[in-house]
């Protein structure tokens, strides 16, 4: 009878195992044309990701400690660039709004005068690792911040799904 429940049980979790594991793995883009770009990780290899130190400071047994962080990813922008934002209306692109979603429907947004007309928009990344790993399953395969920011956590997306490009109406 034991081994019956337990067997029961475990026929019952294996289906919530089995998706928990098989997480997607790819970046969607949406509304560079009629079809959407769908990329992997080896994708944004490609385009020749740069490396971003981010210090910040911790509270430890020993007291407050400065660490660094070595993000490894793609600048928004560079993505975009390669994947054919600029072939969209030179006018209507420069009032578009750039959607970041991440799989639990968190999102963040950007300008495309912020990424592609100011300094801070050379530190928005879409990131693939952090100090030499390929990021946490808790950042998923793709991750986003905006290191110019001066309160990161808003618009720090864990696990992207998509990103989004609205033209105004």
């Amino acid at each position: 009878m034991r081994r019956l429940i337990v067997l029961g049980l475990l026929a019952l979790a294996l289906p919530t195992l089995a998706q928990a594991q098989v997480q997607p793995q790819t970046l969607t883009i949406r509304g560079l044309g009629d079809t959407p770009v769908t990329l992997d990780v080896a994708a944004l290899e490609k385009l020749g990701p740069s490396e971003v130190t981010d210090s910040r400071e911790i509270t430890a047994p020993s007291g407050r400690e400065r660490i660094d962080i070595v993000y490894r990813g793609v600048e928004l922008a560079k993505l975009l660039e390669a994947n054919g934002i600029e072939r969209l209306d030179r006018h209507g692109v420069r009032a578009a709004t750039v959607i970041v979603i991440a799989r639990d429907g968190y999102r963040a947004s950007f300008s495309w005068g912020e990424l592609f007309n100011t300094a801070g928009g050379r530190r928005v990344f879409v990131i693939t690792g952090e100090n030499g790993r390929p990021n946490s399953a808790r950042e998923g395969a793709f991750s986003l911040r905006a290191f110019a920011d001066l309160r990161p956590g808003p618009r720090h997306v864990r696990d992207v799904a998509e990103l989004v490009i609205e033209l105004p109406r």
